[in-house]
């Protein structure tokens, strides 16, 4: 395969709390009351649902959706990967007493391959059809999961998935997922002072790790073939 630059045609990053939290609450107008974001943001937001069960909307730059028992918060924009951080932070430099009791980061991209044969060759990369010929016909790569932990990091895990794309056809889907359980012992005040603290000491880091993580499984297409 010839060399050539492999570049997502997607890419977001999101953040997500699980714990016990009132969805009515996550609503536009409370974020700009807040000034965590501009009124005229608020204003446009696309509402999809405002309830006491589920909160769903999207603003110009980021989507938001809370149930009673998870917050997640993402974004599409690349420049933005920070001002979700921060948007984050704020929500629950307010919302200090929410009961939390894990929390990640979230980093994915969708990548457009360029042909069928490529899309192939980097599922079998990972997963050799061979090794399931003998037992499946037409054996391929629909979910691969590989779990550890990352140097430098207190989380309780770090997960990468790979799937084949619903983005970009035919192509791939790269996730990777930073888990933090919060120590049984914390009291929410103190659960959410974690939740922040990692906020702010470890999100670069892991922003900065999954450029590592995907030039390293991209590798493959970055030679003569």
């Amino acid at each position: 395969m010839a060399d050539r630059e492999i570049r997502p045609e997607v890419q977001g990053v999101s953040i997500v709390a699980l714990g016990k939290f009132n969805p009515a609450i996550f609503q536009p107008l409370w974020f700009s009351g807040n000034n965590l974001i501009r009124k005229e943001e608020a204003d446009a937001a696309e509402i999809k649902i405002i309830h006491r069960d589920v909160t769903v909307f999207s603003a110009e730059w980021f989507s938001l959706q809370v149930t009673g028992d998870k917050y997640s918060v993402d974004t599409e924009d690349p420049t933005k990967f920070q001002p979700l951080r921060d948007l984050a932070l704020g929500t629950f430099k307010i919302l200090e007493h929410t009961p939390i009791h894990a929390f990640g980061f979230n980093r994915y991209q969708h990548i457009r391959m360029a042909t069928e044969e490529e899309w192939h060759a980097f599922g079998d990369h990972f997963v050799p059809k061979e090794s399931w010929r003998p037992i499946l016909d037409k054996p391929g790569l629909r979910s691969l999961i590989v779990e550890g932990r990352r140097d430098g990091s207190t989380a309780s895990q770090m997960q990468v998935r790979i799937e084949p794309s619903r983005k970009a056809q035919p192509g791939v889907s790269i996730h990777m997922n930073e888990h933090y359980d919060v120590p049984k012992e914390l009291d929410p005040m103190g659960a959410i002072a974690l939740f922040l603290e990692k906020l702010q000491s470890s999100w670069d880091d892991f922003i900065s790790y999954w450029q590592h993580v995907s030039d390293h499984l991209l590798a493959v297409y970055k030679k003569e073939g």
